[in-house]
C-alpha cells in the first residue's frame, strides 16, 4: 500500500502543479485528481499541455471521480456515459488505474427494489466502458445522518445495502472504496470487513470519529482524521489488508471543517502524520518526509 493524498478530502485545493508538490513534499506517494478539469484542459489546449505535471512527476494516480452519476435522469446518464469512453481513456494515458463512485443515499426516482437495479445495471455498464481502458471502478457510500435528506427515498446509507450492492454487480473490475468511517458509522463489523477480499478493495480510505458523538447522529463535518481518537481501529484495519497484501492507496480522510485557519502546509503535513502513525502501528514501513529533507523540486507553481 502507499500513502495517497486526496487534497479535497482534507480542506486544500490549488493548481495542479501546487498539489503535486504538496503532496511529493510531504511523503505522499499518490495523488488523487480531477479527471473532469483535465479532460476539459485537454479539449481546450492538448492532453500533452493538460497533463504535463502528472506525466512527468515520480507520484501515482490514487484514483479520480467518475464523471457521472448514478442518480441522473435517463437522459442526462446516457449522455455522460456516452462521454465516458473519451474520459476513460485520458485516465488511462495520465497512469490511472481506478474510477471511484459514490452510490446515491437517496432518490426521487424510484422505490428501494426497483431502484436497486437500475443502479447496479448502470454501474455494470460504467465499469464495462472502463474495462476497455483497463481501469477499475470502486464503489462508496456515506453512513452520514444527513445523506438522502430530501430524497422520497432512502437507498444506501449502511454497510449491509453497501455490500449488498457490490455483490450484485457483475463487473469483475469492480470493487470498493472502503471507507472506515462510513464503514463504522453504517454498523458495518470487523468481521463483515475482513471477509472482503483484498483483491476487491481499490482504494483504502481512513478517518476517526470522536467518542462524544452518536454513529447514529454523525454528519460528514464529525470526519477527524484517523489516529485522533482511536474509536475507529483504523490500526487493526491496516494491519489486516497489508497482511491479506493490499497494495493500493491509503488516503486520509477528515473534514474541512475541522481544520479552520490552517495553512495548506500544515494540512498536508498533518495528514502524513496521521497516516505514517497508524501504519508505524500497524507494522507497516513507512517514512515521514518533511519540506527541509530536500533542497529543489521540479514542480514550481505556475
Amino acid at each position: 500500500m502507499y500513502k495517497n493524498l486526496n487534497p479535497l478530502a482534507i480542506g486544500v485545493s490549488g493548481r495542479q502543479s501546487e498539489l503535486i508538490e504538496l503532496a511529493l513534499t510531504y511523503g505522499f506517494k499518490g495523488i488523487e485528481i480531477d479527471l473532469a478539469d483535465l479532460v476539459k484542459r485537454s479539449q481546450r489546449a492538448s492532453f500533452e499541455k493538460a497533463a504535463r505535471f502528472l506525466t512527468s512527476a515520480k507520484i501515482k494516480i490514487g484514483g479520480f471521480e467518475a464523471p457521472i452519476d448514478l442518480d441522473d435522469d435517463d437522459a442526462a446518464y446516457a449522455t455522460k456515459l456516452a462521454a465516458l469512453p473519451e474520459a476513460a481513456e485520458i485516465a488511462n494515458r495520465v497512469g490511472a488505474s481506478t474510477a471511484l463512485i459514490r452510490i446515491p443515499p437517496g432518490t426521487d426516482r424510484l422505490p428501494y427494489p426497483e431502484y436497486f437495479n437500475v443502479v447496479r445495471k448502470r454501474i455494470d455498464e460504467i465499469a464495462q466502458v472502463l474495462a476497455a481502458q483497463n481501469l477499475n471502478l470502486a464503489l462508496s457510500f456515506s453512513a452520514s445522518s444527513d445523506a438522502g435528506v430530501g430524497k422520497q427515498f432512502k437507498f444506501v446509507t449502511d454497510v449491509e445495502g453497501y455490500l449488498a450492492l457490490f455483490r450484485a454487480c457483475t463487473g469483475k473490475n469492480v470493487g470498493l472504496a472502503l471507507d472506515t468511517w462510513s464503514f463504522h458509522v453504517g454498523g458495518g463489523s470487523f468481521a463483515q470487513l475482513a471477509d472482503i477480499p483484498a483483491d476487491r478493495i481499490f482504494s483504502l480510505r481512513l478517518a476517526d470519529i470522536s467518542d462524544k458523538v452518536d454513529p447514529k447522529k454523525a454528519t460528514a463535518k464529525n470526519r477527524l482524521m484517523p489516529g485522533v481518537s482511536g474509536i475507529i481501529d483504523n490500526v487493526k484495519i491496516v494491519a489486516h489488508f497489508a497482511k491479506a497484501g493490499y497494495k493500493g492507496p491509503i488516503t486520509p480522510m477528515g473534514h474541512s471543517n475541522n481544520s479552520a485557519g490552517m495553512t495548506r502546509d500544515s494540512l498536508v503535513s498533518a495528514a502524513q502524520d496521521a497516516i505514517d502513525k497508524v501504519l508505524h502501528d500497524a507494522g507497516v514501513p513507512t517514512q515521514t518526509r518533511r519540506p527541509e529533507m530536500f533542497v529543489d523540486t521540479s514542480y514550481a507553481p505556475v
